[in-house]
């Protein structure tokens, strides 16, 4: 019994020895599946918590979403209540600009009429000038006739004196005769008679040849004296004793007129018509000039209040949207446009007045140099909001800004982008990001520019989907491999 205890006893030692073998190797096992689970363990928090950070921040984006969409809500709102009011403008300003443009082209065409006019004006002044010389002188020669006229009445008159002159001598002369062998032979001889041009011709040969001295006194005397005073009657279509003599003193005065009359001109009386009727005719040329330069001036002075209201009118909405765009720039402050000389709009100026937040109200040039840019920013992008452009280039604005006003910068950029395009060079990051498109030139290892674009919506998007994938690609791969092998190795322990 003895041996065979002892041999028992044996296998049983072995068995034992073979147990704790096996207990020491799983053991072993168990520390190192322990260490192994501490690794796994720390390895899942900290997917955890990076789970946890990435949820936490996802949250945070939905909640900046939220906000963002609403915020977006309302600034779409309030976006479309600014276009629909840009749109207003817009059309008002449309219809401004054509009135003004057609109001110009008016005013072009009526300052070429009224110089034209004024051309008309001064040649027909000149015609009538010339009118009024030739009248003139149609005038003078007109009175020249009349002075050749009455030239030829005063030789007239003299002849006619003379001849009543020898008449009346010849009268006397028959009569002495007539009572001294016949008794008194009544002569009815007038004091004068009138003359005509061919008197000399006609009437002298009658009379001289009744007078002759050494002719015999008798009857023959009284026949031809009788004879010659009815040669003279019949020819002069008088009664001799119709005619008086003129008196010295008038054929003195017609004498001195007769002088003072000059040459006579034949066709005087036709110039003098001529020239009455191109004088009439000029005057009523230079009365209907008159009439349309006063409505020529009067559509001037017509276009010019027209202008001058859309001046003011279009000034006013370039004030307020400056003051809009200044606050914006700013966070806050005023800023005013005024004229240095409101009475004369064509050649006024214009002053701004800037009031940064914190401090007072003073002129553009008493402003830093930052604030001078920002200042003249805000003015650019009141003008551009008044009277849209299609296109508009900034060659650094934004150099002299700092961080805060190149945020502001940027919004009130991507504000005016709906109706113009802006190319903006910029070294600025802020300015940057706002784009929706980057164009660089560089220049490679062969010394080569070379021009690169890129669209930061399309890289941001792609930026984005390449980070979501290896967040789920670390969630999903980490814990999982982790998990198993813990759970194999605690499935082998068992």
């Amino acid at each position: 019994p003895a041996g065979v205890g002892a041999a028992a006893a044996a296998p049983d030692e072995d068995a034992i020895a073979t147990w704790e073998r096996r207990a020491a190797d799983l053991h072993e096992r168990r520390d190192r599946l322990a260490a192994e689970q501490a690794v796994a363990d720390a390895a899942r928090r900290e997917i955890e918590g990076r789970r946890a950070r990435a949820e936490a921040t996802a949250a945070m984006d939905e909640e900046r979403i939220v906000r963002a969409e609403r915020d977006g809500v309302a600034i779409s709102e309030r976006q479309e209540a600014i276009a629909e009011e840009r749109r207003r403008l817009g059309a008002e300003l449309s219809t401004a600009t054509e009135r003004e443009e057609r109001a110009a082209a008016v005013l072009a065409e009526l300052r070429a009429a009224d110089a034209a006019a004024r051309d008309r004006l001064g040649a027909a002044e000149r015609s009538a000038s010339h009118a009024r010389e030739r009248l003139r002188t149609a005038d003078e020669r007109l009175r020249a006739a009349d002075r050749s006229d009455l030239e030829a009445r005063l030789g007239r008159d003299a002849l006619r004196e003379q001849l009543l002159v020898e008449l009346a001598g010849m009268g006397e002369l028959g009569r002495r005769r007539l009572e001294n062998e016949a008794g008194v032979v009544p002569v009815a001889v007038g004091p004068g008679l009138p003359l005509a041009e061919d008197a000399d011709a006609s009437a002298t040969p009658a009379v001289s040849a009744t007078v002759e001295p050494d002719e015999p006194e008798g009857l023959d005397d009284t026949a031809a004296l009788e004879r010659a005073l009815d040669v003279v009657a019949a020819r002069w279509a008088i009664e001799p004793a119709a005619a008086e003599a003129p008196s010295p003193g008038r054929l003195a005065t017609l004498r001195r007129r007769y002088h003072e009359l000059g040459a006579a001109n034949p066709f005087a009386v036709d110039e003098y018509d001529t020239l009455r009727q191109r004088l009439e005719s000029l005057e009523t040329q230079q009365q209907d000039l008159r009439s349309a330069i006063d409505k020529t001036r009067q559509l001037i002075a017509e276009l010019n209040t027209m202008i001058a209201d859309q001046f003011r009118t279009t000034f006013a909405a370039l004030e307020t949207a400056f003051d809009t765009r200044f606050q914006q720039l700013f966070g806050g402050g005023f800023a005013r446009l005024s004229l240095t000389d409101p009475a004369d709009l064509a050649s006024t100026g214009i002053e701004i007045v800037a009031r940064p937040p914190g401090k007072k109200a003073q002129a553009l040039a008493m402003l830093s140099g930052g604030e001078r840019a920002l200042t003249a920013v805000a003015l650019l992008f009141a003008m551009l909001e008044v009277r849209p452009v299609p296109f508009c280039v900034l060659d650094e604005v934004d150099a002299a800004l700092d961080e805060a006003n190149v945020g502001r910068f940027s919004e009130a950029l991507r504000s005016l982008a709906d109706k113009t395009q802006f190319i903006v060079i910029t070294h600025n990051r802020g300015t940057i990001e706002a784009a929706d498109a980057l164009y660089g030139v560089t220049v490679g290892d062969d010394s080569v520019s070379r021009v690169i674009s890129l669209r930061l919506e399309e890289a941001q998007a792609i930026a984005e989907r390449q980070a979501g994938a290896r967040l789920d690609d670390e969630s999903s791969d980490g814990p999982a491999n982790g998990e198993n092998e813990t759970s194999a190795e605690l499935a082998g322990v068992g």
